[in-house]
């Protein structure tokens, strides 16, 4: 049984493989998808009959192990899109895992944006780095990228319309394709000039190489820093300037205006900077 459920896992991750998914997130399917594989052979579980008491066992499972709620959502998630493959395929009929009962209530947490001066202190290590990381992350700054998106941008996804100049974001999130502008007169020169010298990826590195260099910086400057507060800075940036928060939705690739919604909870102080100053 056993033999079979790991089998139909390796299956599944291929499938995402051939939808186009990153890399990434086909390697932290596999992370999620192992830790039920474990559970489900030290309890003997039958995979094909899960029902919900099962299914709420692996959660409170994986609650001992002092996971975080978001975690956990992301495993149960990750649980939930592999058993929908197996009901595609005909292999079962139905499932249990309905991520609204399961889900573990998350704290809610404020965009964590850099301040003017933790951005000074990081702008500047980021140009003591290697070509490529550091370009990577400029590049995010000039655009609000996640850094996945950022590291598969290929010499194709520089696009200029009207003149104005923007790149292809082929794969985000959701797998929908979304252009975001340039805001930076220098990565706007140096994407064009890539695009014309590279015929694959801009950028040689990965994922988890630009989070290394991300904490290499953490530990060198004492910030909290990681590559994702460059996003959460841009988006902060841009509804203090004032721009519409549902064209702030559109740069960033957000779904939900909702999510966009919680930058500017976060705000009082930028927003505050806007208004004229009276006697």
């Amino acid at each position: 049984m056993m033999d079979r459920l790991e089998k139909l896992v390796e299956r599944y991750l291929k499938e995402l493989q051939f939808e186009g998914r990153s890399s990434y997130t086909v390697k932290n399917y596999k992370k999620h998808l192992d830790k039920f594989l474990k559970w489900a052979s030290q309890n003997n579980i039958d995979f094909t009959r899960i029902n919900g008491r099962e299914s709420k066992a692996f959660r409170n499972s994986l609650q001992e192990l002092n996971l975080s709620p978001k975690t956990i959502n992301t495993i149960i998630g990750a649980c939930k899109s592999f058993y929908d493959y197996l009901i595609e395929e005909e292999i079962i009929q139905g499932h249990s895992w309905i991520t609204k009962r399961l889900r573990v209530k998350e704290e809610l947490r404020k965009p964590d944006f850099l301040s003017d001066e933790e951005l000074k202190v990081i702008e500047e290590e980021i140009e003591r780095l290697p070509y490529n990381p550091k370009w990577v992350f400029k590049t995010m700054l000039a655009t609000g990228l996640r850094v996945s998106e950022a590291v598969n941008l290929t010499f194709l996804d520089v696009v200029i319309q009207n003149g104005a100049q923007f790149v292809r974001v082929r794969m985000g999130k959701g797998k929908k394709e979304r252009y975001a502008p340039v805001m930076d007169e220098d990565v706007a020169k140096e994407l064009i000039r890539l695009s014309k010298e590279k015929k694959g990826k801009l950028f040689g590195i990965t994922v988890a190489t630009a989070k290394l260099y991300a904490w290499k910086i953490k530990q060198k400057t004492g910030i909290n820093f990681h590559s994702h507060r460059l996003r959460h800075t841009v988006a902060t940036r841009l509804l203090a300037k004032g721009y519409p928060i549902d064209v702030v939705q559109k740069v960033l690739g957000h779904s939900d205006i909702s999510t966009t919604r919680k930058y500017a909870e976060t705000l009082p102080e930028a927003i505050q900077k806007l208004a004229v100053k009276v006697e």
